[in-house]
């Protein structure tokens, strides 16, 4: 049985914005113009991944 350990808000934040900077380094993307936005996504990405498991698209 795995005692995996939660990930705190920071922890998954940071995972969600290194996810994202790579994701857009690796592909034809771009971030959105307006950094609040990005950083709104990055948040729910986090707070998907820190609660449900998954980085789900918020």
């Amino acid at each position: 049985m795995s005692t995996k350990r939660e990930l705190t808000e920071e922890e998954a934040l940071q995972r969600a914005v290194k996810f994202s900077e790579r994701y857009v380094q690796r592909g034809p993307y771009e971030f959105f113009p307006e950094p609040e936005v990005v950083e709104e996504v990055q948040k729910g990405l986090g707070e998907n991944e820190r609660l449900q498991g998954y980085r789900y698209c918020p």
